[in-house]
């Protein structure tokens, strides 16, 4: 029997579970070469971010977004974040993940820069229905500059799945839900980046020195 929209809203857009797995708290940060990270808080919070594969389902009816900030230039080679289950139905859930950067739009999710659907993910439990999990890809460039990512996993509803929250951020988290997109005001998400420093050739040295190249990163690209 189909659950109708209308009685799953609270559900989809917040749901805390009452087991804590402080002992995790750190996940997902920690990780080799890591660049920028926003700890899981140990909570059982998760904010609803979704494709719904079920035939004549949903769809993507709900994406979470969080935004990080690079003092530096990085090539990106690795993104690591930390989710859960809710609204539990029998096995299987995520069949793939789709990863996506955008630029900053004054403090919104701007211009989609690169995408990914990931089949490989490394789902690993943490504790009771919390998961880390992995993406690796291949190296990119991303200069200075304030970006936003947002992690949509495929599943059948139910069970719906949602990102962990973090305690580290500036409390500006973004989701859209069913067409509508707002600020979820206080809230932060856990992930990890990891990179290496970028070593210009001798002619992308010159290039920045006359002003020319300009953001690598904001041409549209496919992370696999």
């Amino acid at each position: 029997m189909r659950i109708r929209v209308g009685s799953i809203l609270l559900l989809a857009v917040f749901f805390a579970l009452t087991t804590s797995v402080a002992a995790f708290a750190s996940a997902p940060c920690g990780i080799a070469n890591e660049i920028y990270c926003q700890g899981w808080d140990g909570s059982g919070n998760l904010y609803a971010s979704q494709n719904d594969t079920t035939s004549g389902g949903f769809g993507n009816y709900a994406t979470v977004y969080d935004h990080f900030t690079f003092s530096q230039a990085w090539n990106v080679q690795s993104f690591h974040f930390v989710g859960g289950y809710f609204n539990i139905a029998p096995p299987p859930f995520v069949s793939a993940v789709t990863l996506t950067f955008y630029t900053d739009n004054a403090g919104i999710p701007g211009n989609a820069i690169a995408t990914g659907s990931f089949g490989s993910f490394n789902e690993t439990l943490i504790g009771g229905q919390i998961y880390s999990y992995d993406l690796y890809f291949s190296s990119f460039y991303m200069g200075p500059g304030t970006y936003w990512a947002s992690v949509v996993p495929d599943l059948d509803f139910p069970p719906q799945w949602g990102w962990a929250t973090s305690s580290t951020g500036d409390g500006a988290g973004y989701q859209c839900y069913f067409g509508s997109c707002a600020t979820v005001g206080g809230v932060n998400f856990a992930f990890a980046i990891d990179g290496t420093s970028p070593v210009p050739e001798p002619g992308t040295m010159v290039m920045l020195g006359t002003g020319i190249l300009g953001l690598a990163g904001t041409l549209r690209r496919k992370l696999l």
